[in-house]
């Protein structure tokens, strides 16, 4: 399932969007108990994330679960999620590597309880905190459930990542550019080799401006991105999905480095520029990310 291209918020406690989301083909759904559910609705959303990881896993849709920060309910919340079908748990406000061991822990107890492969259950850290942004690369470390720090590229309405680091967004988004940048080193420094964006603080109805964004996000690294929209879901997969171009360019690649190889050597010029073995684990990974659709 991974690299997953595209992700979808869904607040948990409405049951009937999931089915929504799963239309427009997300990679995967977020299926969220935290900042999209009032306070009094959490315990319904806790009591449908079962049911609702099973539409996913039948429609072929990954099922994250974004628990709320760590607290004395953490237990109860993973128990409520833990299920065949569940991708990866998203916990968020991470500060320290402690607390990814914990939730390490608790996911493999759990999944010994609902009968599930051990190690099934990924984990995403969200480092909103300026500690856990400062430790991503031990945080990613923490477990080998981490399947890649989340992040987030936002437009100029600032979030949690905003106020914890000190910056103020802007639509050109230089101010992001070095926390973008070390969320997705210090990810596959830490072995968590897909690094997520979340896409955030622009309008919903603005496409283009969501298109810059996730760009951005594929540009700086980030193997995919989670989105608050439906509409989002669209523009992720085409961005994240290679090109026809770029297919064609990685085919012949190849073809002229075989050819080079056939002839005794080791490089080749290959539309104007050198290209040596350096270059082939990339056209690879693109034509094997191609076949997927």
């Amino acid at each position: 399932m991974w690299p997953i291209r595209s992700a979808l918020f869904v607040p948990a406690h409405r049951r009937d969007w999931v089915g929504k989301a799963i239309r427009v083909k997300p990679g995967a759904a977020v299926l969220d108990i935290e900042d999209s559910v009032p306070p009094q609705f959490k315990p319904q959303a806790m009591d449908n994330l079962k049911s609702e990881i099973a539409e996913l896993r039948a429609a072929g849709v990954g099922a994250f679960v974004r628990i709320q920060p760590t607290y004395d309910g953490t237990a109860a919340e993973v128990a409520a999620a833990v299920t065949e079908g569940l991708t990866a748990i998203v916990l968020p406000k991470v500060a320290s590597p402690a607390e990814i061991q914990t939730l390490a822990d608790m996911l493999s107890y759990y999944e010994g309880k609902a009968g599930v492969a051990h190690g099934a259950v990924g984990i995403l850290p969200l480092p909103e905190t300026a500690e856990g942004m400062y430790a991503a690369r031990d945080i990613a470390k923490a477990s080998t459930r981490v399947r890649g720090i989340h992040g987030a590229l936002s437009g100029p309405v600032s979030g949690d990542f905003a106020r914890a680091f000190g910056f103020r967004a802007t639509s050109d988004g230089l101010e992001q550019a070095y926390l973008a940048s070390k969320l997705v080193l210090d990810s596959r420094a830490g072995g968590a080799m897909y690094p997520i964006a979340g896409i955030f603080g622009t309008a919903q109805d603005d496409l283009p401006a969501v298109e810059r964004l996730i760009r951005r996000a594929r540009e700086f690294g980030y193997t995919g991105v989670a989105v608050m929209h439906p509409t989002h879901v669209t523009v992720a997969n085409a961005v994240y999905k290679p090109t026809a171009e770029e297919v064609a360019y990685f085919e012949g690649l190849l073809a002229a480095f075989e050819a080079a190889e056939k002839a005794g050597l080791g490089a080749v010029s290959y539309q104007g520029a050198m290209v040596d073995y350096a270059m082939l684990p990339l056209a690879r990974e693109v034509l094997a990310d191609a076949k997927r659709g």
